[in-house]
């Protein structure tokens, strides 16, 4: 699969309408040679209907990874997804971020064993939501609601991801788990995600901590690799993320600044099979 191996990491959780629009976006990639996984944190039965349809017509080969829902064990399902994948590079996006054409080729392009790379947003209203299709999606539509202003602003946060590196802040550069990417060597040396985060988020932000704590190189994409992130009342039925985030056990949420393995991560489930 090209000079390496990409293995794309959606999530997802009772986001049909939004993952409907943001395969359009991968199967319209400038760059096709990858695999995707999806990562389901225990959705009814029409996501994996949806998908199971899809993956029949995607120019790419699509695997359907799932989970029991107990509660929000997002970090479960991506190190079960990371450990059904095969690439060498490891790309992450969430089931309502839209793809621009480009997104996996500037992930590729900057990819190194050793390092991780963030990537920047832009956030659709609900009016924009409703008016993309898969079809708008596949032509692009969705890439020209990212105004001036919000180009200048990614580029902002672009040159304050360097500066941080530069001065080696250990809970910098942001990173959203929507739009990252990480060599599997550095995401092994971590033991993945930290499934500590059981009921509640932040396993992106602990993830990229012990990422620096290892001295993995961070690669700032805030102005080259972007997505549309979906409004979301586009699927209503989705988790509350700000009751999840409420949620947060702070002996978990901070204990990752000084960890570098996870507490629970991939290898229990070697060890397991």
């Amino acid at each position: 699969m090209g000079s390496h191996s990409v293995s794309l990491i959606i999530s997802s959780y009772n986001q049909p309408n939004c993952l409907r629009l943001v395969l359009a976006g991968f199967a319209a990639q400038d760059d096709l040679d990858f695999e995707a996984i999806i990562a389901d944190d225990g959705s009814d039965a029409d996501t994996p209907a949806l998908v199971a349809g899809l993956a029949a017509e995607a120019p790419f080969p699509t695997t359907f990874v799932t989970q029991r829902r107990t509660a929000f064990r997002k970090a479960r399902i991506l190190n079960q997804a990371a450990l059904a994948s095969r690439g060498e590079q490891l790309i992450f996006c969430d089931g309502d971020c839209v793809p621009f054409h480009d997104f996996i080729a500037v992930h590729r392009r900057r990819y190194q064993p050793r390092a991780y790379c963030v990537g920047g947003y832009a956030y659709l209203d609900l009016e924009q939501s409703q008016s993309l299709t898969p079809e708008a999606v596949r032509q692009g539509t969705h890439e020209r609601f990212l105004t001036p202003a919000e180009r200048r602003h990614l580029g902002w946060v672009h040159w304050k991801s360097r500066f941080y590196r530069w001065i080696g802040t250990r809970d910098k550069p942001k990173m959203l788990g929507g739009n990252f990417s990480v060599g599997r060597q550095a995401f092994e040396e971590v033991d993945g995600f930290d499934e500590s985060f059981d009921g509640f988020s932040g396993e992106d932000s602990d993830l990229r901590n012990r990422l620096n704590n290892v001295k993995a190189r961070s690669i700032s994409l805030w102005s080259e690799a972007h997505v549309c992130h979906l409004d979301h009342g586009l699927d209503p039925r989705r988790c509350d993320k700000a009751a999840v985030r409420a949620k947060r056990d702070p002996q978990v949420y901070y204990g990752g600044r000084t960890r570098t393995r996870a507490v629970r991560g991939l290898s229990q489930h070697t060890s397991e099979a």
